[in-house]
């Protein structure tokens, strides 16, 4: 059961992606968008909107205009990032074998 939820909270095909770009801190929509030019806005907003549902990032709204959103990683998205680190390291690895064949 445990596990399975665990999967649900990082089985989004982008989910890994935002935390990645968030592990440096706090960013824009905007900005967000910008490091992940394969994504729609749709579907970043309903990533994000998953995202905070499940308390992996946090969202701040400031009432300016025009209107400025920025989310970053809460402590339980921050756990994230040794795994993350770690999957880069493995993705190094896995491609430089790959040239070697």
């Amino acid at each position: 059961m445990l596990r399975d939820l665990r999967r649900n909270l990082i089985s989004g095909r982008w989910i890994l992606s935002i935390c990645y770009c968030l592990r440096q801190g706090t960013l824009r929509f905007s900005e967000l968008k910008s490091r992940m030019p394969n994504i729609s806005e749709r579907m970043l907003t309903m990533q994000l909107k998953k995202m905070e549902e499940e308390q992996l990032i946090s969202r701040k709204l400031y009432a300016e205009i025009p209107p400025r959103t920025e989310y970053e990683l809460t402590a339980t998205g921050k756990k994230l990032i040794p795994i993350l680190d770690e999957l880069e390291i493995w993705g190094k690895e896995h491609k430089k074998l790959k040239n070697e064949l």
